[in-house]
């Protein structure tokens, strides 16, 4: 069994400050397994459900954590971390949902050769070393916006801000050539933009992706038990299509990014997290990780640096972040048999596909 549970949830709202992370943790543990956690770390006389968010606060509550962080069990072959770097992701959704949109209608593959890695990776980077911060914001917020809320009005703002942020005297002639990019896209933005609500959720990315992790590891389609949380109601239908698309097993995309479709999932169910001791485990992972890489000046700094030397967070393989320069010279040599989106529209009739969820 798999249990899954998020931490760091804004929906699509990718430029909250004060939470500038979205995590999602999976255990893999068997029914034997999770009673020998239970009877190992007391649980039982702690008598209360497991909050890291809570716990982390207290002696006792550290205590706790300890236990669970130190137990064998707690290892790489039952845990899985996952993040998303939410500011790094704006500017993924930019060249996904608008840049990959005017590229597939004009015949071009964005993702072969990793371009729109390459796109990106430099923007977000240019961004973040810009001086004029207030711009940038504006950009930022601009286009979570537009796509929150699609209008006549968001659309113009920001391509306006676009604009202004190319012509600003402090962007760079590299910066100003990736922007420009983005105004050629508004000729397309009806087709680009949707109104689904959880358009740009973070959610559905990094599920598929420990999906897939687990799936290499194991070979198992596991069933699934996740926390009853507002992203997983909206979206367990569309997993099971992905899940139940009738076509043989097919390995899709690039390199080191393949996947496997169908979706190798089991059954997957939405559970009460009172009830389920391994999805109260997955809420200590993924709450502890947030914890983690939210930059804080409190008097937890301490025990956040204790956390972040768990072995478990170390060299995180499922995530939504800045690229390293070998990983993305890696990618441009990659090609693939089958390219994802193509197979995905393919089987369209039977998958309510929305590609933008291809990060």
């Amino acid at each position: 069994m798999l249990y899954f549970d998020e931490s760091g949830y804004t929906g699509s709202d990718l430029v909250n400050s004060k939470q500038p992370y979205f995590s999602l943790a999976s255990i893999r543990m068997t029914d034997e397994e999770i009673a020998q956690i239970k009877k190992d770390v007391s649980y039982c006389e702690w008598g209360k459900e497991l909050h890291f968010k809570s716990m982390y606060k207290s002696y006792q509550g550290q205590k706790m954590l300890d236990k669970i962080f130190n137990h064998p069990l707690m290892d790489h072959y039952h845990v899985l971390p996952s993040f998303a770097n939410k500011r790094y992701c704006i500017y993924a959704y930019i060249v996904n949902i608008l840049v990959e949109t005017m590229c597939h209608i004009n015949g071009i593959n964005l993702y072969e050769g990793a371009k729109n890695l390459i796109l990106a990776n430099g923007l977000h980077c240019f961004a973040i070393l810009h001086p004029n911060k207030d711009l940038v914001t504006e950009f930022e917020n601009n286009f979570v916006g537009m796509v929150r809320n699609p209008s006549i009005e968001s659309v113009a703002n920001f391509y306006r801000t676009t604009d202004k942020l190319r012509y600003d005297v402090d962007t760079r002639e590299e910066f100003f050539k990736m922007l420009s990019e983005i105004p050629p896209t508004m000729q397309y933005i009806k087709d680009a933009l949707s109104n689904n609500k959880f358009y740009i959720d973070l959610t559905l990315p990094l599920f598929s992706e420990s999906i897939q992790e687990w799936y290499k590891r194991t070979k198992e389609k596991e069933n699934v038990h996740f926390d009853s949380s507002e992203p997983f109601f909206a979206y367990i239908e569309f997993m099971e299509s992905l899940r139940d698309v009738e076509v043989p097993e097919t390995v899709v995309g690039y390199g080191k990014g393949k996947h496997v479709y169908p979706l190798p999932v089991g059954n997957m169910k939405i559970a009460k997290s009172h009830e389920e001791f391994g999805i109260q485990l997955a809420d200590v992972f993924a709450s502890a990780l947030c914890f983690a890489l939210t930059p804080r000046n409190d008097k937890f700094v301490k025990y956040q640096e204790k956390i972040k030397s768990l072995p478990i967070f170390q060299n995180i393989k499922v995530n939504i972040a800045p690229s390293t320069i070998d990983f993305i010279e890696e990618r441009m040599k990659e090609t693939a048999e089958i390219d994802p989106l193509d197979f995905l529209c393919e089987h369209s009739d039977r998958i309510n596909i929305n590609k933008s969820q291809n990060i």
